[in-house]
């Protein structure tokens, strides 16, 4: 490694210059009892992955890192911080891009930058009894360096974008502060102002989106999240559809309309300061 990585208490770094996968490790540490707030980062994974078991190409320059979390929840509740962790990508993504360039969420754990993938989350959780979770992987990828230009999905890198100057530490550092941040938002206040938050930079919000189940495959516009986080699609015949899990597919001219998400994140704005809620602090910047 580098250097020193510094991240927020209560996360600790467990670091590696190559791994299997670091989802794959957390998973051990998960398993033999390790507490809450490990943080397994690796140079380069051998065998990462990403959702639905797809390889996850892992050359050295990319940010690679899984947090393991045991959330004292429900487990419909912890699958939330999918969502924590997107904003906190999204925000930590922003921070190191040219000005004016625009930043996505896409349903239901990818970050965009004009339209283009630059980060993957998966979230991997074992339950106990009565529907609580035992712990809680999220497993992150960030491409800095390298992208892939052999996927269904066009991606980018943070490089390709304009950032320059970045390393996997400081990306670590930056997303680590960020989730805390977003984190104790949702602890104390509850999943809606993340919602909100995440709403504010939905890929294809109020558009027509294909969503790909395992069988079935779904075109609608995305109307919204419901309280849980679940995809809300109004289908052709005028009736909602609500979508827990699958992948969505947004057409490039949905995510462009500039002027419309410059609106939206003025109204929030102004909303958020008018009720004093939503709102999270991040220090070290």
């Amino acid at each position: 490694m580098s250097r020193d990585v510094i991240l927020p208490s209560p996360f600790r770094v467990l670091a590696y210059d190559s791994i299997d996968s670091t989802n794959e490790e957390a998973k051990r540490l998960a398993r033999a009892e390790v507490e809450d707030g490990a943080v397994v980062w690796a140079l380069r994974q051998t065998a990462g992955k990403g959702r639905r078991g797809r390889s996850w190409q892992s050359e050295a320059g990319n940010l690679y890192c899984s947090l393991l979390l045991r959330p004292e929840c429900h487990a419909r509740r912890a699958l939330q911080l999918s969502f924590v962790a997107a904003l906190a990508m999204a925000e930590t993504v922003s921070a190191v891009l040219p000005k004016g360039a625009f930043v996505h969420c896409k349903w239901p754990n990818d970050v965009l930058i004009e339209g283009r993938k630059v980060s993957g989350i998966l979230l991997e959780s074992q339950a106990v009894a009565l529907g609580g979770m035992d712990w809680l992987v999220i497993g992150a990828g960030l491409n800095i360096v390298h992208f892939p230009d052999d996927v269904e999905y066009p991606a980018t890198s943070l490089l390709a974008e304009g950032a320059k100057g970045l390393s996997p530490e400081t990306m670590l550092e930056s997303f680590t502060r960020r989730f805390l941040a977003i984190m104790v938002t949702w602890k104390n206040m509850g999943f809606e102002p993340v919602r909100r938050a995440w709403l504010g930079r939905a890929a294809g919000i109020g558009k027509e989106i294909t969503v790909r189940l395992e069988r079935e495959t779904f075109t609608g516009i995305f109307k919204t999240l419901d309280k849980d986080g679940a995809l809300i699609l109004l289908l052709p015949d005028g009736s909602e559809k609500r979508i827990t899990a699958g992948d969505i597919f947004v057409p490039l001219v949905s995510i462009f309309d500039h002027r419309e998400q410059q609106e939206r994140r003025k109204t929030r704005k102004a909303r958020d300061l008018r009720e004093n809620r939503g709102i999270w602090h991040v220090t070290g910047d």
